[in-house]
């Protein structure tokens, strides 16, 4: 399974679910907060599902900046700091490349760029490894607890109610 992020991930940790689903009517809505949210959440899913469902592989990959109209709108002028961006081609190739690349390659849970594993948190001087972007366990744990919730009205709770 590959889950294609984007360097949002690197601006913030997972917050707590209300801060996530963003409820508060006192909180102001902050997109670009709420696709970085949505791009953290993507790396923490891979790294759960590595650890409860190890027989599949469960990838990240970035693609780069990638020259795209979501970047455009985002940006806006500030767009000109992130050149050189790659065409949708180039970005596309590292996602394709892990979709055909044999699983023993690969390292489940990991977050790729340019066909290389790449450092998950950059929060330090400098841009180097740090932790402020760093979830605890329990803050997966309540993640994954709240999506379960979300989920299961859509899904069959026994196998009984299954219909043929």
């Amino acid at each position: 399974v590959v889950f294609v992020t984007s360097g949002g991930l690197y601006n913030t940790k997972f917050p707590s679910w209300e801060k996530f689903l963003n409820t508060n009517e006192k909180d102001k809505y902050d997109g670009t907060l709420a696709y970085s949210y949505a791009k953290r959440g993507q790396l923490l899913l891979a790294e759960r599902y590595t650890e409860e469902q190890p027989q599949t592989s469960w990838l990240t990959v970035h693609p780069g900046w990638t020259n795209t109209n979501a970047v455009s709108e985002a940006f806006g002028d500030q767009a000109k700091y992130l050149e050189p961006m790659r065409t949708t081609w180039e970005g596309a190739e590292g996602i394709t490349w892990l979709m055909a690349t044999a699983r023993e390659h690969l390292s489940s849970g990991a977050l790729y760029l340019d066909r290389k594993t790449q450092t998950k948190h950059l929060s330090g001087p400098f841009m180097t490894k740090g932790s402020f972007t760093k979830n605890t366990k329990k803050d997966v744990d309540d993640l994954m607890s709240n999506l379960n919730t979300m989920c299961k009205p859509f899904l069959p709770t026994q196998q009984s109610d299954v219909k043929e």
